[in-house]
Formats: structure tokens, C-alpha cells, sequence
């Protein structure tokens, strides 16, 4: 019975020294090798720090981005103190709806800079002899027959439209001379053909056998009281109511209008072309208005800019959206796609 008890006592000891070891071999493998190890957490504070705000510079960390927007997904940094202070640009934006507000750094992420706005130049009167004052401005403006509510009539069949596109080409490749009323004359460069072509497009959509109910004649839609003044000016006789005599009072009228305005604003030059300073177009908008509303109703005036007390020019356009369309046009060149 001893010898049995001895035995058994032995057994326990001997289990109980296998269980010991065992526990301690499974308390000692790595942390870094455990598959339900938790990360270092040091080194993941650090992590979100670094990509909290991607585009900042090292210095800008202690306080919010003054260019985040609340669409951005940045969390706040970790780092951050309580005692950072707001950016004291961070006050509440008056941006429209669906606008953004490029920021400081804006240059160098794709945004374009505004380019400095430059005043148009203060009309000039050319020295020495110019164009005469306009007759009296109509009452009001030719309306074309297209965008008329009356019905014009068609006295005429219309010339094929290569047949006009190629009459009012020829005319607008013309220099002209226009006589003066002191008898000088003065000596005009061919006009833009795209200039020429969108003022017909628009006046009658070159058809050359239209009448419109107010009395415009045609292609360029010339008025009765234009045929007799254009004769006097350039010293011809054409018939308004054939396509060649049409086109050529059409583009006489557009070379006045030209030289008028060259003459009383811009010192004598007659040059159509944006200006390269502004990108403006302050002649060629002068006289494709002056074309439908009359010389008499479009001006060119001297004003004084509030802010830089410069002396300016303003024009005054009764019919901005005639203008918007035939420059429209010219850009668009619809002729070429018709049929």
C-alpha cells in the first residue's frame, strides 16, 4: 500500500512539472509573430500624422489648413494641441454654391490666374481731315427678317448661296476710298471676308431675294436712304437689288462705319483685330452695332475710372446681343455647313 501511494505521488509531481513547462513555452513566443498581435501603436500615431495633411510644409502642422474645404477627408492630426489657434482667414465663405475658391498655392495645382484687367484706351480723334458725323439715327433699329414677327416677301429668287458667299468675298477683298466732306479723301484696307459673310449670315441668311416689312433690301439688308448716301461717299452706282450691287453698299456702309469710328476714337487706325494688350475689340464691336442700330445710336466715350482716376473709354451698344451673334459667327462659320 506504501510502495502504491509512493507511486502515485510521483506520477502527479511529474504531470504537474510537463503542465508548468508547457504553459511557459506558449507565454514566451514573440508579439510580433502572433497572429491577434495588436500593431505597434507608436508607429501607427505616427503614420496618421504623415498623411493627415498631405500638402501642408513642415511649419503649417500646428494649426488647420486655411485652403481645406469641408469636403476634404484629412482627419485632424493627432498631434494637434488644444491651444492651435484657428487660421484667421477661416471665417464663414461667401463662394457661390458649386464655385471654388483657389488657394494661395493654386499656381502650381492647375488653376488658371486671372489675368489683370487693363482699360480700354480713351477715344482720339485722328488729326487732319475725317469722316463726316452719320446722318440722323433711325427711330429704331433694323430688325433683319429672320428674327422679325412679320413675314418679309421674296420680290426675287435667291442667288445659289456659293454664288453669294462668293460675291461678298470679292467685296470684302476691295480697298476703298471714301471721299471726305472738306474734299480729302481717305484711303480704307480690305475688310475681314468673315466679318463680311456673318453680317449677311445674320442680316438675311444670304438670301439674296428677300424684302424685309421695314424695307431692308436683300443680302446685307440695305435700307433705301443707305443706297443714295453711299453713292455720294465712294462715288458709285450699284443697285441694291441685284446681288452684286447689294453685297458691294453692304460692305461701302461697313467701310464707313470703319473709318467714322477709326477717325473720331482711334486716332485714324482702322485695325479690326483684338488688342493684344486686352484681347478687347472695341472698333469691330462699335460697327457691327452701327450696322443694324445706326452710327447715331452707338458711341465711344471718355469716362473716368473710379478707382485709378485714369481717363477711359466706354462704348455704349444698344444691341449687344446682334453683336454676340455675328461675332458668333464669324468664329462658327455656319455657311460652310449648310447646304
Amino acid at each position: 500500500m506504501a510502495v502504491s501511494t509512493s507511486r502515485r505521488a510521483l506520477v502527479m509531481v511529474s504531470a504537474a512539472a510537463v503542465s508548468t513547462a508547457v504553459l511557459a513555452g506558449c507565454g514566451s513566443k514573440p508579439a510580433d509573430t502572433r497572429t491577434d498581435a495588436a500593431p505597434n501603436t507608436t508607429a501607427a500615431a505616427a503614420a496618421a500624422s504623415a498623411t493627415d495633411t498631405p500638402g501642408a510644409s513642415p511649419s503649417a502642422t500646428a494649426t488647420p489648413s486655411p485652403t481645406a474645404s469641408p469636403g476634404d477627408t484629412g482627419s485632424p492630426s493627432p498631434t494637434a494641441s488644444k491651444s492651435a489657434r484657428p487660421s484667421p482667414t477661416a471665417t464663414p465663405s461667401t463662394t457661390k454654391p458649386g464655385a471654388t475658391k483657389p488657394s494661395a498655392g493654386s499656381a502650381d495645382k492647375g488653376f488658371a490666374q486671372a489675368a489683370p484687367v487693363v482699360a480700354a484706351p480713351a477715344p482720339t480723334a485722328k488729326p487732319g481731315p475725317v469722316a463726316p458725323p452719320p446722318p440722323p439715327a433711325p427711330a429704331t433699329p433694323h430688325v433683319p427678317p429672320l428674327q422679325s414677327g412679320c413675314q418679309p416677301s421674296k420680290p426675287q429668287p435667291d442667288e445659289p448661296k456659293e454664288a453669294v458667299g462668293a460675291a461678298l468675298a470679292s467685296a470684302a477683298g476691295q480697298p476703298r476710298t471714301l471721299s471726305l466732306s472738306n474734299g480729302g479723301t481717305d484711303k480704307l484696307p480690305p475688310l475681314p471676308v468673315n466679318l463680311v459673310k456673318a453680317i449677311a449670315w445674320q442680316e438675311s441668311g444670304w438670301q439674296s431675294g428677300i424684302l424685309a416689312c421695314d424695307g431692308g433690301i436683300g443680302t446685307m439688308q440695305i435700307m433705301p436712304n443707305t443706297v443714295s448716301w453711299m453713292h455720294n461717299k465712294f462715288g458709285t452706282d450699284s443697285d441694291p437689288k441685284t446681288l452684286a450691287g447689294n453685297v458691294q453698299l453692304g460692305t461701302q456702309l461697313l467701310d464707313w462705319l470703319v473709318a467714322y469710328f477709326g477717325d473720331s476714337s482711334f486716332g485714324g487706325k482702322y485695325d479690326l483685330s483684338p488688342d493684344a494688350a486686352t484681347g478687347r475689340t472695341p472698333l469691330l464691336d462699335l460697327v457691327i452695332s452701327a450696322y443694324n442700330a445706326g452710327a447715331g445710336n452707338v458711341h465711344y466715350n471718355t469716362v473716368t475710372d473710379p478707382a485709378t482716376g485714369q481717363t477711359v473709354g466706354s462704348l455704349v451698344i444698344p444691341n449687344p446681343s446682334y453683336v454676340a451673334n455675328v461675332k458668333a459667327l464669324m468664329s462658327s462659320q455656319p455657311w460652310n455647313k449648310a447646304g
